[in-house]
């Protein structure tokens, strides 16, 4: 897989994960998330579980109500859900 295939696929799955999981990709990339935003993209670009997670997204429910142990974004997801901005 090339690196911009890897990143595609990493980017789709992020998104997927946060839609699913509640939390508005176009808000979380705003500007007060920005910096939580773009770390959460370079944990996922190197995370070692790209097509892991594609795998359990597409066997998992449209909603989701945990980030799966593999996710190295798993406590930002659920500390960023958890603010009012996603509640």
């Amino acid at each position: 897989m090339s690196v911009i295939e890897r990143l595609d696929q990493r980017l789709r799955n992020m998104s997927t994960m946060l839609t699913r999981f509640g939390i508005d990709p176009v808000e979380f990339a705003k500007q007060d998330y920005c910096n939580q935003f773009v770390a959460s993209i370079r944990n996922c670009q190197f995370c070692p579980h790209g097509d892991r997670c594609s795998e359990w997204l597409a066997a998992a429910d449209d909603k989701i109500r945990e980030i799966p142990s593999f996710c190295p974004n798993k406590s930002k997801f659920e500390r960023i859900r958890a603010t009012a901005a996603f509640s």
